[in-house]
């Protein structure tokens, strides 16, 4: 006879059953689609990309001429005595009004600085393409995690799903032993064995459920839903096949985030070179405008002028001296480049690292797998036959609990393996740079 708490736990198991065939089944595609919609690290991620290409632009880097106009008027009414020279009537009046009207049209542009505005130029599309390479690498991460997450829900849904056969069988097993000794076939310690077992079956289920729920909780906050939604995932996974190490180390260099990060980085210290040696050339600038002035007097000689007209301009300024500061930052900027250069190499070997050390994971997850798919057919047989001679009485409780764990041990593995090795695929992919591709993601889903 069950207890009150078995036929709980059965109450609740059948709940989440019928939960479960309520939901809708949130599918991959699907849930990478929410993380590119909604994940806060990507939205910022697009945000500065676009910072960095709105601030890409001629007008920003001085290429184009800067146009100003400016106005000004005063007004006074004051006492004044005027005193001229000999010949001319001095002059003492008060509430003397006096007015001045100024309007100018300005253009500053330098024609040439060693062209470092080109150089500012360049620069700045760099750092354009450093942020869309930027949001490329949060994109591949959070995919990743993404990924890692799903499948880690699938494979707990699994765990779930054993420990339940598992405790199910252990309430059978309890139900019968108490039955066998209300008949006398067997002692009270086989009774208590047995119930031992189903509360440790009943714990593991328990603390299975806990370990779904939290993964599926730290999933929503990734695709950007409150933590406490529903998901439901799909257990269908889909192995690629005919992989090659050498064309996948080929495409890294192509196409490794990290290795075009580096890259561009060489480029940028290049131009900061260009840009520091700039510095030492002369600068010509040019200054042009076209202004207006209308000025009234009450008293004096001259009681108005007026002016209007072009008035224009060359500066040439030549560094001759700054107490070595041109000199720094040239130096500084050479050392960079080559940081920058040294940088890179490094990182095209810690990249082809990398995907072999990938492969050589995918390569043996997929062994494993193989051979935990054939250890759960033999635990299956195993557990089957013993079962059979236990309720026969041939065999004993310990030994029938030994079979039962050797059996829910090896679907373990077997889910976990199949799982990792879909994860292990994943990252093989990211690293040589087609985890996008791969996934389905056009390349204006990740801007």
């Amino acid at each position: 006879m069950r207890t009150w708490r078995n036929i709980a736990v059965s109450l609740a198991l059948l709940l989440v059953s019928l939960g479960a065939k309520a939901q809708d089944t949130l599918t991959l595609a699907q849930a990478i689609e929410l993380a590119l919609a909604h994940e806060h690290g990507i939205l910022i991620a697009r945000n500065t990309a676009a910072i960095a290409e709105r601030q890409a632009t001629a007008g920003n880097a001085g290429l184009l001429p800067r146009v100003d106009a400016s106005g000004r008027g005063t007004y006074s009414n004051q006492y004044s005595k005027l005193d001229f020279a000999e010949g001319i009537p001095d002059v003492e009046r008060d509430g003397v009004e006096n007015t001045a009207l100024n309007g100018q049209l300005g253009l500053t542009y330098t024609l040439f600085n060693g062209m470092g505005n080109v150089a500012a130029l360049e620069r700045s599309q760099i750092n354009a393409q450093l942020a869309d390479i930027g949001t490329r690498a949060q994109v591949e991460g959070t995919l990743s995690q993404v990924i890692a997450l799903y499948y880690a829900i699938a494979a707990l849904d699994e765990d779930v799903r054993i420990t339940q056969r598992i405790l199910e069988i252990s309430n059978d097993r309890y139900a019968r032993q108490q039955g066998k000794a209300l008949l006398g076939g067997v002692g009270r310690l086989d009774v208590l064995n047995a119930q031992v077992d189903l509360q440790a079956d009943s714990t593991t289920h328990i603390l299975a459920v806990q370990r779904r729920e939290r993964t599926a909780r730290d999933l929503n906050v990734l695709l950007g839903r409150t933590p406490d939604a529903d998901v439901l995932v799909s257990r269908n996974i889909n192995y690629m096949q005919g992989l090659s190490q050498e064309q996948l180390v080929q495409e890294a260099m192509q196409g490794n985030v990290q290795l075009s990060a580096a890259t561009a980085q060489v480029r940028a210290a290049e131009v900061d070179r260009r840009v520091a040696s700039s510095l030492r050339w002369p600068r010509l600038d040019l200054n042009a405008a076209y202004g207006l002035s209308d000025q009234k007097n009450e008293v004096g000689i001259v009681l108005g002028t007026y002016t209007q007209g072009f008035n224009g301009g060359l500066t040439l300024s030549v560094p001759i001296f700054d107490g070595g500061r041109i000199n720094t930052q040239t130096e500084t900027a050479r050392l960079r480049a080559e940081n920058a250069a040294i940088a890179e190499q490094q990182a095209r070997l810690q990249v082809e690292r990398d995907v072999r050390n990938s492969f050589t994971t995918w390569r043996s997850q997929r062994e494993v797998l193989r051979i935990q798919r054939e250890a759960v057919a033999t635990a299956l047989l195993n557990f089957e036959r013993t079962r059979e001679l236990f309720q026969s009485g041939q065999l004993t409780g310990l030994q029938f609990r030994q079979a039962q764990l050797d059996l829910a041990d090896a679907e373990r593995r077997a889910v976990v393996s199949g799982f990792d090795t879909k994860v292990a695929e994943l990252q093989l992919l990211r690293a040589s740079g087609g985890l996008l591709q791969a996934l389905g993601v056009p390349a204006d889903g990740v801007r």
